[in-house]
């Protein structure tokens, strides 16, 4: 058995923020993408890879060297190239849309199967790049890194590891993303997708998260507010559970609050695609836990239920005061069931004087 890491690019420093297709164009790596290709080099080292595959694309290539730190041979394939889309290249959404309304609506309904002018289908990208893969595979028997893009990964592991679950695109790529391939030989037995070296965003990442969900400056208080609140009930109870998981979750479980009630689980989205899956699971159990919650889920939980707004609340007073506003018996029945499983993470952790 051994394992073979597909692992899309690092961050890119864009021209500008329109969303444009890109493929054969030459990016650099914005500062952000540099420190991931040196994040990957620490992590390849506990993970025995033996050699480094890349796209011939500059993106790949910049992220590949830095991953192997001068200490793994690098190897480039040409065919481990992005989805090419032709005639598309370098134009926003909205152009292509605009000039080419049939191919594009085509291309919509059958993703895999229709090509830009010019250019490849998902499908036909998928089978050149696992082409590629089994040479490559055949070339060299141990742990292998192929450095590539989110296109053609996500194709690859939509058609021939099947995931997605009929949706290419709900498989997360995210930059510096790492797809887990577990392999009997050239046979893959499973996959693990939409990780990152990191498990949790830096503190600027947070600060973008808000910016890029227009979250008001008002739930940011209240996320900063539940953030101290459930530091403080692990410092002074000495809690076994990540702080650093537990703060971050804090920090964005309401990053999406203009949602209303499907908040949740549109933070947890976002976050599984950005390849934060453990984050995201935190936040969306923040409104209904699972049978069995981490510690970290427990700990966003209460704390949420008694921060209003910026200041701490009793529980008994913020519970009595929501269940003014249940007006039929489902919403009882919700209510009775959060106000238990709040009681049961008090008593659990012995919170009583604290809350």
């Amino acid at each position: 058995m051994r394992y073979v890491y597909l692992i899309r690019h690092g961050e890119l420093d864009l021209p500008d923020t329109k969303k444009r297709c890109y493929s054969r164009t030459e990016l650099s790596l914005s500062p952000r993408g540099i420190e991931q290709g040196k994040e990957l080099c620490a992590w390849a080292r506990t993970r025995g890879i033996e050699a480094v595959y890349t796209s011939p694309l500059g993106r790949c290539r910049e992220t590949a060297a830095l991953m192997s730190g001068g200490a793994l041979p690098v190897h480039t394939v040409n065919a481990l190239h992005e989805v090419d889309v032709g005639e598309w290249e370098g134009l926003t959404f909205e152009e292509i849309r605009e000039r080419w309304p049939t191919v594009y609506a085509a291309r919509g309904n059958k993703m895999s199967e229709v090509a830009p002018p010019g250019g490849e289908s998902f499908y036909r990208a998928a089978v050149r790049f696992n082409d590629a893969l089994q040479d490559i595979m055949s070339e060299h028997n141990g742990n292998l890194a192929v450095v590539a893009h989110s296109g053609v990964i996500r194709s690859w592991l939509f058609h021939f590891a099947e995931l997605g679950g009929g949706s290419m695109f709900s498989i997360p790529v995210p930059y510096a993303g790492i797809a887990a391939l577990c392999m009997d030989e050239n046979t893959l037995l499973n996959v693990a997708a939409g990780t990152r070296v990191s498990k949790i965003p830096t503190a600027a990442e947070i600060e973008e998260y808000y910016l890029r969900c227009n979250t008001s400056e008002d739930v940011i208080a209240h996320c900063r507010a539940v953030a101290d609140k459930a530091g403080e009930l692990v410092e002074k109870n000495g809690i076994t559970c990540s702080r650093e998981l537990l703060s971050a979750a804090c920090l964005l479980h309401d990053i999406c609050r203009a949602d209303g009630r499907e908040h949740p689980k549109s933070a947890a989205q976002i976050l599984t695609m950005d390849g934060y899956p453990a984050l995201a699971g935190i936040i969306s159990a923040h409104h209904d836990l699972p049978n069995h919650p981490s510690a970290e889920m427990e700990l966003l939980y209460l704390s949420d239920k008694i921060v209003a707004g910026t200041q701490t609340v009793p529980l008994e007073a913020r519970f009595s005061e929501s269940y003014k506003k249940c007006t039929d018996d489902e919403a009882k029945r919700n209510w009775e069931r959060r106000r238990s499983a709040a009681d049961k993470i008090v008593k659990k952790y012995r919170l009583e004087a604290l809350v």
